[in-house]
This record gives C-alpha cells, structure tokens and sequence, in this order.
C-alpha cells in the first residue's frame, strides 16, 4: 500500500477538521496546523501559512474535498488577500476566514468585496474585542465562534442572513442546543461519540463486508479461500483490479486474477487496501465517512508509534486494528460489544476498544485522543509518562493524517 510521498515538493502536512450540519451532512474543511514533515527542515518564511502550503499543492486530500464540492475554510496572510490569493481555487469550494486582525483594514475591502461578488464565502473570525467594519459584515456569509460557550456572543451579532459555524463541539446534545438557538454548522469531536440506534440491524451488505473482514485479519488466512471470496465479489475483484492495473504500480503485464494479484502485491499490502475498501463500503453517510477517516488515522499513528519505541513489545499489526475498529461502534450504530463480535480480536484488545481503563494499551489509546482533541497540544505529562518526544509524536501524527488521506484517495479512485 503506498503511503503518503515525503518528498521535496510535498513538505507540508495539514489537518483537515470537518464541519458538519444538522443534518450530519458535510459543509466543507477547516484546514489548519501547517508544518514540515523533514526533521529539522525550517519552513520558507513564504509558505508558513495554511492558505500558500494548500495553493503550492502540498495538502494531502485537496483533490478529494474539490471532487466533492466541499468548502475548504482557510486562512491568508493580509498581502495574499490583497492579492487575491483565494481565486487560486473554484470559488463555490473557497471559503475566506478573515482574522480578527484584519477586519479593521478599509484597504482589504475592494479586494474581499471583488471575490465575495465571484462567489467565495467570506468567513469572520469572531472576537468580542473587536468589532468589524460594517462594510465587512455586509461582505460576511459566515461568523465562525471558538466554542459553544460564545453562542451568548450572538444577541451582540448582526446575523441577518449569515451562517454561524460553532468550534469545539464536544457531545450531540450541545448540537442540539446549539440547533435551537439558530446555529447551523459544527466542528469538534461530538460525532465520534457513537449515536445507537435501537433494534438497529445490519444490511446484507455491511454483513458481508464484516465477514470479509474477519477472514483477512484470521492469524493464518488461507490465501487460495480468500481469493475466491474476492473473485467471487463483483465490485470487489473489480476495484482491487482496477486499482493494480493502474500506472501506480507500472506492472508489465496485465494483472487479471486475485491469486496474482496477492502474489505480486504481497498478502500485506493487499490485506492493509481490503480493510481501507471493506470498511469504506461499511461506511454509509457523510458523518461515516468522516470517522472511517479518523479510524484509518488512528490505526496508522499507534503502529507507527510502536513500530518507531519498541513499545512494551505491541505489535505494529495490532496497534493498527485497535485504531482502526476504534470507532466501529459509531460506524454501524450499535453497541461496541456488538460490532466486536464480528471481530477476531483477543480480550484485552476489546476490553481497550470497549473503553476499559485496565487494559495495559489505554496509555496509548489516551495518547491518541490527546493528539486528536488537543492537536499538538496535547499535555506534555502523557508524553512523559510515556517516555516519548513531541516533535516525534507530532510528525507520526501529521503522517497518519496524510496516510489515511492517501489511502481513502486511492481506495475512491480505484
């Protein structure tokens, strides 16, 4: 399975942060945190923006948030606004946030103003310290708040016709509240929490997926089974052939059987393309697809994480199925115990996925919530505990993100 290309061009890794609707539908991406991914590399003074790191193509999943009609909310230095940076992307997928710094500066104005009359979104960053030019609240379609706390902010807001994008969103009964009191769009880490569905049953479909699943992450699987019950799967033998088939791999001959396929790519990377596929299949709706991204990101930062420490001797393999089948729960909207019987997992492997703090992996598991909800913030006392470098730890994080990025571009395009 190719990763994510480190390369001299491909410097930066950004985190995308989806905003959601009511409706558990997709608005569009913050992207934030731009960085060097080369130790020690130092950033062009130039490019240390989140807005130039995605226009120089840098940004890992730009394609798939364009192919998708998605917003993409970024953030531009005042001479990129007043250079009209912005028009570097289609205007129905730009959203402009404007900082508190710059909405006091008359000189932006006929710029912002020519790009909000070709259809970007103008986007303000609210500070109750600062009170934006009118003319700039008239260009304004959307008022983003730091936290739920600030809906009080809202009785001091002109908010004719404007959207309101809440932060920090932490459960779905905040979402709730928030819904009543006219607030439309949310970001945070209330859509991990699973939402169960009583008397929820799983399609034929999901079944079979789940079954598959089961097979290929068996200690032994057989190899000659496992490729008849792909041949036997239309769409599947399809896709993985598709996708072998393509210049990616450069192979000199058609590939145009499973078993060859297996054979030539390596039961590995065949079985890490499976689960990326068979869980996106899995996946039904927007909020689905988010947290098939997340799982895919969790399960390559714990294997990268003790791939790279030796960490209490895990293994690289069953870090990733931890972090990966992390959110299954919130996925298919049953109980965690539920979905766990689909799985081949040993018990304390699912006493850490049903929440347990006895398990010897839950160290790890609040590690990765640390990096998730906090961003590279997380407390340094985790870390230490842990006996692991931030720097480190922040790279393997970017990387994860980049990786389940590449992954879900390959797995929709194959």
């Amino acid at each position: 399975m190719p990763a994510a290309v480190l390369s001299a061009t491909n410097l930066h890794l950004l985190s995308r942060y989806p905003i959601f609707t009511a409706a558990k539908t997709v608005w569009g991406y913050e992207i934030q945190a731009t960085a060097s991914i080369v130790p020690d590399q130092p950033l062009d003074p130039e490019r240390v923006n989140v807005g130039a790191a995605v226009i120089a193509g840098d940004y890992i999943g730009l394609n798939t948030i364009l192919a998708r009609n998605k917003k993409m909310l970024l953030s531009y230095t005042r001479e990129q606004l007043q250079n009209q940076i912005p028009y570097a992307f289609p205007a129905q997928s730009s959203a402009i946030l404007i900082s508190p710094d710059f909405q006091n500066d008359p000189d932006l104005l006929p710029a912002l103003r020519q790009m909000a009359k070709d259809g970007h979104t103008i986007a303000l960053e609210w500070n109750a310290g600062v009170t934006p030019l009118p003319l700039l609240m008239e260009l304004a379609d959307v008022i983003c708040l730091g936290t739920p706390d600030m809906a009080e902010e809202l009785s001091k807001i002109p908010l004719t016709a404007k959207t309101v994008i809440v932060r920090n969103v932490t459960t779905r009964e905040e979402v709730e509240r928030l819904q009543s009191l006219g607030i439309s769009l949310f970001q945070g880490r209330f859509f991990k929490t699973a939402e169960i569905i009583p008397g929820k049953k799983l399609s034929s479909h999901q079944n079979s997926r789940l079954q598959i699943l089961r097979i290929i992450e068996a200690e032994s699987p057989d190899l000659d089974q496992l490729a008849r019950t792909i041949q036997a799967d239309v769409s599947l033998s399809y896709r993985l052939l598709t996708y072998l088939n393509s210049p990616t791999f450069g192979f000199m001959r058609k590939i145009d059987s499973i078993r060859q396929a297996i054979t030539l790519l390596g039961w590995i990377n065949v079985r890490n393309w499976l689960r990326a596929v068979l869980l996106a299949d899995i996946a039904q709706g927007e909020e689905q697809t988010e947290l098939l991204h997340l799982s895919l990101r969790r399960g390559k930062f714990l294997e990268q994480t003790v791939a790279g420490h030796d960490y209490w001797d895990f293994k690289p393999d069953e870090m990733f199925l931890l972090g990966m089948f992390s959110l299954l729960d919130a996925i298919l909207g049953i109980p965690m115990a539920d979905a766990l019987a689909f799985l081949p997992l040993n018990d304390a492997q699912k006493k850490a996925l049903r929440g347990e703090s006895t398990t010897e992996y839950m160290p790890l598991l609040t590690l990765m919530l640390a990096f998730e909800d906090q961003g590279e913030n997380a407390p340094d006392r985790i870390l230490m505990d842990l006996n692991l470098e931030r720097k480190t730890m922040q790279r393997l994080h970017r990387e994860a993100g980049a990786w389940a990025s590449s992954i879900l571009e390959i797995g929709q395009g194959a």
